[in-house]
């Protein structure tokens, strides 16, 4: 902006746009101020309308948590949502967000909208400097051997059906192989199902909490219930 007309017109589209009820525009300052309930999309798309421009800037996160597509769109709405939000894209596959914002919205804003949506983000390391890896006193596949160990012995039996072989486990060593795998090996299910619960949403890992929670919780009522044969479901 250069003169007060400048400054008038950009007033005059603002004022325009569904949801404002007033607009102001300071010269000098180079800034303007709206009342009413609009987006920044529409207040950027309206000041270039006007032949202006909007300082803006972008941001990268790496966002932690996400499993399907469902997660990502999550995301995507949540930063949306933010004030100074022109545009969202959230990639799946290599877990970060590309955030497009106007100049002065910050990171802790939109890192806060995303972790009440329940997942996590985090700014990129800088360039040059390594991340600090953390410490692990095992490998990263030992909890999915342990979980295919303690549960062979429940699945082995259910196949030996299809060959008219009718074996299974005592019910209480069933119980005693899927207990572990129930709820300290599949704990991260619980806690992904709980963020999402939390944020009054859904995901896999909550389905697969519900689903698995079904089973147990009816397999220690029959287990407990005293019946001439019992089918188990651990």
């Amino acid at each position: 902006m250069t003169c007060a007309s400048c400054s008038a017109r950009v007033e005059k589209v603002l004022r325009k746009l569904p949801g404002v009820t007033d607009a102001t525009v300071n010269l000098a300052t180079e800034t303007a101020t709206i009342s009413g309930e609009t987006d920044a999309a529409s207040v950027q798309r309206a000041i270039e309308k006007a032949g202006f421009s909007m300082p803006t800037e972008s941001f990268t996160f790496d966002i932690t948590g996400m499993t399907c597509a469902s997660c990502s769109a999550r995301v995507e709405k949540a930063l949306d949502k933010v004030p100074g939000v022109l545009g969202a894209s959230v990639n799946l596959a290599t877990e970060k967000a590309t955030v497009k914002v106007v100049q002065g919205t910050s990171a802790a804003t939109l890192i806060a909208a995303v972790e009440r949506a329940g997942y996590g983000a985090q700014l990129p390391q800088p360039t040059g400097e390594a991340p600090v890896a953390p410490v692990r006193a095992l490998p990263d596949w030992w909890p999915v051997a342990l979980a295919i160990t303690l549960s062979l012995p429940l699945v082995i039996p259910m196949f030996g059906n299809l060959f008219g072989v009718h074996w299974m486990l005592p019910g209480w060593l069933q119980w005693l192989l899927a207990t572990p795998v129930q709820f300290w090996l599949g704990a991260r299910f619980y806690r992904a199902g709980w963020k999402a619960l939390r944020a009054g949403s859904g995901n896999m890992d909550l389905l697969v909490a519900v689903g698995t929670s079904a089973a147990y919780g009816l397999s220690v009522y029959l287990l407990l219930t005293p019946a001439d044969a019992m089918h188990l479901y651990f």
